[in-house]
């Protein structure tokens, strides 16, 4: 078992360098200590390395619940809370015992130094802070990894563009947190910012007003995927008016960093962000020669990779915790077409398998009855 300090190193460098883990830390390490003592009495097969990614969905679910949404929206996650418990073949006790501190304690946590860092970096007008809590989540947050379409071809444009492996990776991480959609059409902003919505009812005070104001800032970002513009006006070394391909004109466009006089070419690639009505661009930026801007066609390039991607999933299966065997494009990229079916699948229950109607003797009555949200 982990000493306090050595959780605590163990604990920060899980987390983003920029958030202060401190206001909690203790809180973790005494939830961390309640699995280890479960685990070491019950399970079958001890992995002390395996308590801290499950410390951190716990982290995420009182936090924000960010998880929980793509857990319930897509069944190839499945229940992680059950699989954490089954990979150390437990009791039915003891996995019981850890369900319900689990349980307790997202229902008992008031304060979370994730959700603070996420509500700060939101808030702080700083564009860079902002990009770097989304992309943070787009890289370490397993369950949100598991849910992104099948990344290599994205890779292979933008690594194409870029030329070296450290803009590429940028841009890649900027396009998934921006512009990256889920089955339901929504972005990662859209769905925190949904989830701040949800946790004011649970907070009081100055949070619960920083989080509505996050909530507010969130909901009017704007971005564009990937494309090619024209710099048709300079105010400074950082600050280009841009003319996208299809001729709408971005004014006063940002740049991650300064530009000398002597610019590559005028022709770029970028992806570009508005937030708190300024425009970014969002990652790297690609000079591009005059022959290439011609070449380029922003909807042929994506409608591409979409299709690459879909029919990557097309020939993946997995099998359901209910032994259905089901393509990752059904579960990545369909809706079913009943709106009751629908509503009920995006909390994660499905009428084909198992569910809690089953248990309460059958389908609901015909109608769907919204609980808000």
């Amino acid at each position: 078992m982990y000493t306090t300090d050595k959780f605590k190193t163990e604990w920060q460098c899980l987390h983003h360098p920029s958030m202060n883990v401190d206001g909690d830390v203790a809180f973790f390490y005494q939830l961390y200590g309640k699995l280890y003592r479960i685990i070491g009495q019950e399970a079958r097969c001890f992995d002390n390395n395996k308590i801290l990614p499950f410390l951190l969905y716990i982290e995420n679910t009182v936090a924000v619940g960010l998880d929980g949404v793509y857990e319930y929206r897509y069944r190839s996650v499945g229940d992680v809370e059950s699989r954490w418990c089954n990979g150390f073949d437990m009791s039915i006790n003891a996995g019981s015992e850890v369900h319900n501190l689990v349980g307790r304690t997202v229902a008992d946590t008031k304060y979370s130094a994730l959700r603070q860092w996420m509500v700060e970096s939101v808030l702080s007008g700083d564009f860079s802070r902002l990009s770097e809590m989304l992309t943070w989540f787009v890289r370490k947050d397993k369950i949100l990894l598991q849910v992104f379409p099948d990344l290599r071809f994205r890779k292979a444009m933008f690594m194409r563009l870029a030329g070296n492996r450290q803009s590429s990776n940028k841009m890649l991480w900027a396009d998934l947190a921006f512009n990256w959609r889920d089955k339901r059409g929504f972005s990662l902003a859209d769905t925190i910012t949904k989830e701040f919505r949800f946790k004011t009812s649970f907070v009081e005070g100055k949070e619960k007003a920083l989080l509505n104001e996050a909530a507010k800032t969130l909901d009017v970002i704007q971005a564009e995927r990937l494309d090619t513009y024209t710099v048709i006006d300079q105010r400074d070394e950082r600050t280009f008016t841009l003319r996208h391909r299809d001729g709408r004109v971005f004014h006063d466009v940002i740049f991650p960093t300064p530009v000398s006089e002597d610019m590559p070419s005028r022709y770029l690639a970028a992806q570009l962000v508005t937030y708190n009505d300024k425009t970014y661009v969002s990652g790297s930026a690609v000079w591009i020669d005059k022959g290439t801007l011609p070449v380029w066609n922003g909807e042929a390039v994506w409608d591409d990779i979409h299709k690459k991607e879909q029919d990557a999933a097309r020939r993946t299966y997995f099998t359901t915790m209910f032994g259905k065997r089901i393509s990752l494009y059904e579960d990545l990229y369909t809706i079913p077409k009943d709106p009751e079916e629908a509503y009920y699948a995006d909390m994660g229950i499905y009428f084909d398998e198992p569910n809690i109607f089953d248990f309460l003797g059958g389908k609901p009555n015909g109608r769907v009855i919204y609980f808000g949200g």
